[in-house]
């Protein structure tokens, strides 16, 4: 008996493990605003992953995190991690020259 519960002990271990590795990308809840130009763009519940990047070609971009999710900034187009800067807190403003990007972490 005490062989079968360690065992169906560890099998449910086991499954936890993999139902919380196949879970998808969370998103974060709230919005994100870029806004370049006068132009303002929202983002809804972004998702983990997330790259929005700013035109190089526009000016300034101010960025506005609503969410409940923080995101890295980069001085440079496309995420790159080579030009990871800072963060982009959770209710924090940040305006940046044209061209950077943010990534969503969650």
């Amino acid at each position: 008996m005490r062989k079968i519960l360690m065992s169906l002990g560890a099998l449910s271990a086991a499954g936890m493990l993999t139902v919380g590795l196949t879970t998808s990308a969370q998103a974060a809840t709230g919005t994100l605003y870029m806004t370049q130009a006068g132009q303002t763009t929202t983002y809804t519940d972004p998702k983990q992953g997330l790259c929005v990047t700013s035109d190089p070609a526009k000016g300034d971009v101010t960025f506005i995190n609503r969410t409940n999710g923080v995101a890295w900034t980069y001085s440079r187009p496309g995420c790159d991690r080579a030009y990871q800067v800072d963060y982009l807190r959770v209710g924090q403003r940040l305006t940046l020259p044209a061209g950077w990007s943010i990534l969503m972490l969650q």
